[in-house]
């Protein structure tokens, strides 16, 4: 069992990856705070009705349409299906940067997708945060 967003954790979720999906038509970012490791950031990058996870993001990437941040806590609830984005938007525990209008574009395309496997979701462990 690996930890929530741990290298190892990262390791199994990306070993999957057929690659070959094609450019990324669009590109999330996210920046968990406060984390065991510190701050972590990473990708999730869409391509038709596919996606996939990219940890470490390169030093050199393109900006992301869409950058969100939050604490440990709120992606820990997120991930573990306790807290939907959208309330935690509203309760202002996610914040959200970039261009504020692709998220209405993107609504459509990354809707139901899932860059994590059933089998590393099934095995994470979260720990409080530190």
């Amino acid at each position: 069992m690996a930890r929530f967003l741990s290298p190892e954790w990262f390791a199994q979720a990306q070993q999957d990856d057929p690659g070959g999906a094609g450019a990324a038509t669009a590109v999330l970012e996210q920046v968990v705070e406060g984390g065991p490791d510190g701050t972590v950031v990473y990708r999730v990058e869409v391509a038709g009705d596919r996606s996939r996870l990219v940890w470490p993001v390169p030093g050199r990437s393109a900006p992301a349409d869409l950058r969100l941040t939050c604490d440990w806590p709120t992606a820990v609830a997120v991930a573990r299906g306790e807290l939907s984005t959208q309330n935690a938007l509203m309760q202002g525990r996610l914040r959200v940067s970039g261009n504020p209008g692709r998220l209405a574009d993107l609504a459509g395309e990354v809707q139901g997708l899932d860059p994590l496997p059933a089998a590393v979701r099934r095995d994470t462990t979260y720990p409080p945060a530190p």
